[in-house]
């Protein structure tokens, strides 16, 4: 009798220890993204260059990511209200911070002001600190982490929902400025405006120079202990060559 006990427990227990380890590795993490070519698209191969490093993360980590793609107000919502684990990309701000946690930085990127110069005139822009911005119309995407410091600033924006958009507020003349990451910016206009391409132009000075970052959920079920796990991840892939990740010049910008 005493044995069949303790067979049982033995049994119990391989099965607790088995349940333990399916929760801790071998999981599916939810992610949520947008379109934000060429970071994030589920067009492109390995659904973009940022989600191709977060897979070679998960895989090192041993977890399965599970793609969504939403709309970038859908992506956040779904991180607070813990219907996904985490999101990208994102940028480093402290209004965000108060909500979601950050995991370690994966990439980087430069959001630069775009112009589009119809007459041919090279028209010059004397921006060279956040105040001369008050003498131009700009755009915005609205739910940006630039949205806040430009309210700071007293700036009149005019928010759109997509970077399209501005890119044809622009061409119309209804703005004068746009706020776009540079390799985002350049494939819109490859893609939409090929042959006006050599009408675009990009102020010299940067708006920001920022770390990107994944998005995790405080409320997901034991999300810290997977956020340590992913950085720890995150930190194995640089040793082994996975990843390389160049530093950010954060003191440049407007925003800095």
């Amino acid at each position: 009798m005493v044995s069949l006990i303790k067979e049982v427990i033995g049994i119990v227990g391989a099965f607790w220890i088995v349940g333990v380890a399916s929760v801790t590795y071998g999981e599916t993490l939810p992610m949520a993204t947008g379109e934000w070519i060429p970071y994030s698209s589920e067009a492109m191969p390995h659904y973009g260059t940022f989600t191709k490093r977060v897979s070679t993360v998960c895989s090192e980590m041993g977890a399965t990511p599970d793609y969504r793609f939403y709309p970038w107000r859908r992506c956040f919502d779904s991180v607070v209200k813990h219907r996904v684990w985490a999101a990208f990309p994102y940028a480093f701000t402290e209004e965000r911070a108060q909500s979601v946690w950050y995991s370690d930085a994966l990439s980087c990127s430069k959001t630069l002001f775009f112009h589009y110069d119809k007459e041919g005139t090279s028209k010059s822009y004397g921006v060279t600190n956040k105040e001369d911005l008050k003498a131009y119309r700009l755009g915005g995407v609205k739910g940006y982490y630039y949205e806040v410091f430009f309210e700071k600033v007293g700036l009149n924006v005019d928010y759109v929902n997509k970077e399209i958009y501005g890119l044809e507020k622009l061409k119309l003349g209804r703005i004068d400025l746009m706020p776009m990451n540079e390799k985002v910016g350049w494939n819109l206009i490859d893609t939409h405006f090929p042959e006006e391409r050599h009408r675009f132009k990009t102020l010299p000075i940067a708006l920001s120079v920022n770390t990107l970052h994944l998005i995790v959920s405080k409320a997901y079920p034991e999300s810290k202990q997977l956020l340590d796990r992913f950085n720890q991840a995150v930190e194995r892939c640089v040793e082994k060559g996975l990843l390389t990740i160049d530093p950010c010049q954060s003191e440049s910008g407007l925003m800095r």
